[in-house]
């Protein structure tokens, strides 16, 4: 099941951070860090796979170039690497309480926008079939 669910997740573009840890925890009963754990590896594995298997793909507007935006990744980089460093210094810091409270809460924040997001595109199409007519 947790296989199904996090195959599921890495089609849909998720990641699977947000399905993968609440699945740990209930139908392996892990407590919250090691399901953290577990969780980054599992994506990890996921990234470093869509990473090779996308490697050869080509942009479809620009038959010259990868799909893979190596400049952007460049830029991100550093960053990511900054935010792995605070979130490792954070998960150490703070009992596991805390931190489920704090992702359940940046979770449900990301659950709103994404939402608000989807409404705003379904309002924009709308207008444009609209006008296409």
């Amino acid at each position: 099941m947790y296989t199904l669910l996090m195959l599921l997740s890495n089609i849909a573009g998720i990641g699977g951070g947000g399905v993968a840890i609440p699945m740990l925890m209930f139908f392996f009963n892990l407590d919250f860090k090691k399901a953290v754990a577990i969780s980054s590896f599992s994506i990890c594995c996921a990234t470093v796979t869509r990473y090779f298997w996308n490697f050869s793909e080509r942009h479809p507007e620009k038959p010259s170039t990868t799909t893979i935006d190596y400049g952007l990744a460049a830029v991100m980089m550093p960053l990511t690497l900054i935010g792995s460093l605070v979130g490792a210094f954070i998960y150490k810091s703070f009992p596991d309480l805390i931190l489920l409270i704090v992702l359940t809460l940046i979770l449900f924040l990301l659950t709103i926008k994404t939402y608000q997001k989807y409404a705003s595109m379904i309002v924009k199409e709308a207008a444009d079939v609209e006008k296409a007519k």
